[in-house]
């Protein structure tokens, strides 16, 4: 949980490396700290997680000789203790006879714990903890291959660092203030014991002056020589020389200013936080938002930080209703939607966030039309070598999903224009062959691409080119699998051999099946009676829609899901049968023309990679890279597109990045001694090198984490083989999903991959539809706790689809996590 508390000032204390003065330090600040604020009742607390070596020379030993004189003001605690002086990992493996928190996350919970009951129990008065951490930055946790800066990470508590006063401590303070910073790390101050010879704090006070941090050198102790009481007298005499000296940020040898300093940043830290609502509703300009509905402060989400499938936020509290001074001001939530359908490895992950930053350090951005460089070339042949596999050549980078597609549009429509003879005409009204729901993005091409829809309605210039199904959908009702059919289009009367089990609907007829695997058995199914009805209703539509006059120039799907467009599953053997009947067809595409040399090149023997019918677009902005539990839709619908997008999860949802893949054919269509006759499309930062870095990185997580079988137990759940890569499953448990679609106020459930949606009943079911946000916002005030203490009480954060509310995990939700809000969310709607 977060630790932001208006009566307490949490500090964890980090030091540039061992032997630089840490817990010397951090007790001068304690004894500061007592001193300055002995007449108001504040208290002080010092806190080592885990401290090494004998316990009578510990860490809070030596805090609690040193400040015996302010021992009715200042406590001490240590979570664990290891006996060998050594890095704690293997302290720890040394004595199997004493207490071992089974995780990291344990330790980082512990801490939490001690923190909050400290808040609790001041009684509105003011305190402060200084949490102490062992050895350097990146000191091994108790859990290799973590170090402390990254499994601290999660508290996010404002850091002090000690700096190295030796010779190589400049370097050495810069690297560990960098790896904190890089890792989102708040260091308020820095304090450095005075060196005469060495004296780097002639550098560093400059150096962290400029970026608003707070330096103070402090006065060397004395030497140890004689008795150790006489050592110890001289010490005692320099902390009290040192605990209230230093008022200016510039330092006077003592430790003093730095109390005052971080007391300030607290307060101002603070303050910014809840002034942010007020200053967002003032100045943004939100997208998809009705600002006349979402206009108080209390409905403002104020993000401190992400870290995992968490935010640290603020909501606002109406008068009266503040939050006490001993309670955090920031909550942990889920991010259930994903940060919009973005975020899979969780947030502020550590291999992407280096592999950001050392991209950046290297290249910065830089252009890339007719050049190249590291990362976008090896992403390019990672892509071609996975989703690509056996069709594609070519990938065209640009900056998101949205753009992704209008490249993709664009090469298909091009494509279809040079065999069918439109091209380069101006003013054409050839459309596209797609599904009611579809959603490309808000370019003005994509926008095109789909039907009329709340999306687009009002935008002023929005011309739908197109004509799209209304495609039968795969939910969970009343615990049996059933595909249905949805919207306005007249279905034709089923076959006799599916009519027995088949129901008459609203919309048409529902089929049940016996379980989700085998809705998604498409080597069954794509010989099967409903195969062969769903290709005749497709030509048929498509024969009286050119006999109309209509022209298409691609066909254009978002596989297994509709996201955007309402998180329908779409009934993946209706996809498969569109590309069939769109590869099959062209003589339903040639439009008018019956010349000779049109003749010819529909006679011709054409090449297997060629595309043919219609060029078939994929897009997986969404679906793509294990966001259903698949790598590629190709492996689900057993056919390849022509051209597939890919964004959102190719960087993990840190930085903004699409690849549209095409294959050879499509980029042929192109080719020529004419630069007009080029894809005149492009981007700034087409290529960026750091988002292609960071999609190489998580490609490489995915690749890893598949390897070895993260995903076996819910595989296994589902009763899939952990090889079987077109058996479908979820990180949702089956059992779950049974249950949701039996609630008398669900209309039907559906899981796959991370992807959990739940379809709720409304007579005005649409995006318009208030009923998923009002769940929502029921289960948002619903606190979660996970039994196992793996993840902090939380809440979960989503937003609705109209009637239909989705939670989206990242790929490696801990399941005990998902456990814990699958109760919650049965909860909440067995209450309705």
């Amino acid at each position: 949980m977060p630790l932001l508390f208006p009566n307490l000032r949490v500090h964890q204390v980090f030091g540039a490396n061992t032997d630089v003065g840490k817990t010397l330090l951090t007790t001068a600040l304690i004894r500061s700290s007592a001193s300055r604020y002995a007449g108001a009742g504040k208290r002080i607390f010092y806190l080592k997680p885990v401290s090494t070596g004998p316990e009578s020379e510990s860490d809070v030993a030596f805090v609690e000789r040193h400040t015996r004189q302010y021992a009715d003001r200042i406590a001490t605690r240590n979570l664990f203790q290891y006996r060998e002086p050594m890095s704690p990992h293997l302290a720890a493996q040394l004595a199997p006879d004493l207490p071992f928190p089974k995780s990291n996350d344990e330790l980082v919970r512990g801490v939490e714990k001690y923190v909050a009951e400290v808040a609790s129990g001041l009684a509105g008065k003011d305190g402060h903890v200084f949490v102490e951490t062992a050895g350097g930055v990146h000191s091994p946790a108790l859990h290799p291959p973590h170090t402390q800066s990254t499994f601290l990470r999660p508290l996010r508590l404002p850091a002090v660092l000690i700096a190295s006063p030796h010779l190589g401590g400049i370097s050495t303070t810069l690297a560990s203030y960098e790896s904190l910073s890089i890792r989102g790390y708040d260091v308020n101050a820095v304090l450095c014991l005075h060196d005469p010879y060495y004296r780097n704090d002639t550098f560093l006070r400059d150096y962290f002056k400029d970026r608003g941090v707070g330096f103070w050198n402090v006065r060397r102790p004395p030497q140890k020589q004689g008795t150790v009481e006489e050592d110890a007298a001289r010490l005692a005499e320099w902390y009290a020389s040192v605990e209230g000296l230093g008022g200016e940020q510039e330092g006077e040898g003592g430790v003093g200013g730095a109390v005052d300093w971080l007391d300030r940043k607290h307060v101002e830290r603070i303050e910014e936080i809840r002034s942010m609502p007020r200053r967002t509703l003032d100045q943004v300009w939100w997208p998809f938002t009705q600002h006349g509905l979402v206009n108080t402060e209390q409905q403002v989400m104020v993000i401190d930080s992400a870290h995992g499938d968490f935010f640290d936020a603020y909501y606002a509290k109406p008068k009266g209703e503040e939050a006490a001074a001993e309670e955090s001001i920031l909550e942990p939530f889920f991010d259930g939607a994903a940060s919009w359908f973005t975020q899979s490895h969780g947030h502020a992950t550590e291999e992407l966030t280096l592999a950001a930053a050392e991209a950046a350090g290297r290249y910065g951005h830089v252009l890339f039309p007719s050049g190249s460089h590291k990362p976008a070339l090896e992403l390019a042949e990672k892509l071609l070598a996975t989703v690509g596999k056996g069709w594609a050549s070519r990938v065209f980078y640009s900056d998101n999903g949205s753009t992704g597609m209008e490249v993709a549009l664009k090469a298909a429509l091009r494509a279809s224009g040079k065999r069918y003879g439109w091209q380069g005409e101006i003013g054409g009204d050839v459309g596209v062959i797609g599904l009611r729901g579809g959603y490309h993005g808000d370019t003005i091409g994509a926008m095109d691409a789909t039907e009329a829809s709340t999306f687009n309605k009002a935008v002023d210039w929005y011309k739908g080119r197109g004509h799209w199904f209304s495609p039968p959908a795969v939910l969970v009702e009343d615990g049996a699998a059933t595909v249905s059919t949805t919207g306005p289009d007249a279905w034709p009367g089923l076959p006799d051999s599916l009519a027995p089990s088949s129901k008459a609907t609203p919309d048409g007829w529902a089929v049940p099946f016996g379980s989700v695997a085998d809705v998604y058995d498409l080597k069954t199914r794509s010989t099967s009676p409903l195969a062969e009805y769903y290709r005749a209703h497709i030509r048929e539509t498509l024969a009286d829609l050119t006999a109309q006059g209509r022209q298409f120039g691609a066909l254009v799907i978002e596989p297994t899901c509709l996201g955007a467009g309402g998180m329908v599953f779409v009934d993946p053997l209706f996809q498969l049968c569109m590309v069939d009947v769109a590869r099959a067809s062209a003589d339903l595409f040639a439009g008018a023309r019956d010349d000779a040399a049109y003749a010819a090149e529909l006679a011709r023997p054409h090449d297997a990679s060629e595309w043919r019918g219609l060029p078939i677009i994929f897009d997986e902005v969404f679906s793509g890279l294990y966001r259903f539990g698949y790598h590629n839709a190709s492996s689900v619908m057993g056919t390849t597109p022509d051209i597939s997008c890919y964004a959102k999860i190719l960087t993990g949802g840190l930085l903004p990045l699409s690849a549209t893949v095409a294959s050879s054919s499509i980029f042929n269509a192109f080719l020529s001694d004419r630069k007009v006759d080029a894809l005149l499309h492009g981007h700034s930062y087409t290529a960026n090198p750091m988002g292609c870095a960071v999609a190489l990185r998580a490609l490489k997580m995915i690749e890893d984490n598949d390897a070895a079988d993260t995903w076996a137990a819910p595989k296994a759940d589902w009763g899939v083989s952990t090889k079987d890569e077109s058996a479908r499953w979820s990180l949702w448990r089956r059992e779950f999903v049974d249950q949701l679609s039996r609630l008398p106020q669900v209309k039907g459930a559906m899981a796959m991959g991370t992807v959990l949606a739940v379809d709720l009943h409304d007579p005005d079911a649409d995006y318009g539809s208030l009923v998923g946000q009002a769940f929502l916002d029921r289960l948002r005030a619903h606190p979660v706790a996970d039994p196992t203490g793996s993840a902090p009480p939380f809440r979960i954060h989503s937003r609705p689809l109209g009637n239909v509310a989705y939670v989206m995990t990242s790929l490696w939700t801990k399941g005990e996590t998902v456990r814990a809000m699958e109760d919650v969310i049965l909860e909440e709607l067995q209450k309705a």
